[in-house]
């Protein structure tokens, strides 16, 4: 399995309704941020920009992902992923500009960490 499956899959029916609807090269924005600091601090380090950003440049679905995607059942019993949907999946390649806090910053709760704008459908799986 590839990294594409670490999301929800609230996240991966989301983008099926934007695809679905025409909605998919929309621009979109999102900001992620961690909620509070462990341990009852006051603030963070950012660390780990060098990994999140070679992860996402390698995000693809392989064909074991869509396979398993094939696989899910609504709760009616049909297929939960449009045969023509996987076929996009098979063909994504994530093209999202990121603006990121640079490595050893200081940051505190609810501070935007990366922010990541792009089609809605490429934004919306890593958000």
């Amino acid at each position: 399995m590839s990294t594409a499956l670490l999301c929800d899959l609230y996240e991966l029916t989301m983008v099926q309704a934007y695809w679905k609807r025409g909605m998919a090269k929309r621009r979109a924005l999102f900001q992620l941020n961690f909620r509070s600091c462990l341990f009852g601090g006051g603030y963070a380090v950012a660390a780990g920009l060098e990994v999140a950003l070679k992860t996402l440049e390698q995000l693809r679905f392989h064909k074991e992902d869509l396979s398993y995607l094939s696989s899910l059942q609504s709760p009616s019993g049909r297929a939960l992923f449009e045969v023509d949907f996987l076929r996009f999946l098979d063909q994504f390649v994530f093209r999202c500009d990121l603006d990121a806090v640079p490595e050893g910053t200081v940051v505190f709760s609810q501070e935007p960490l990366l922010r990541v704008e792009g089609p809605l459908l490429h934004a919306q799986l890593v958000a």
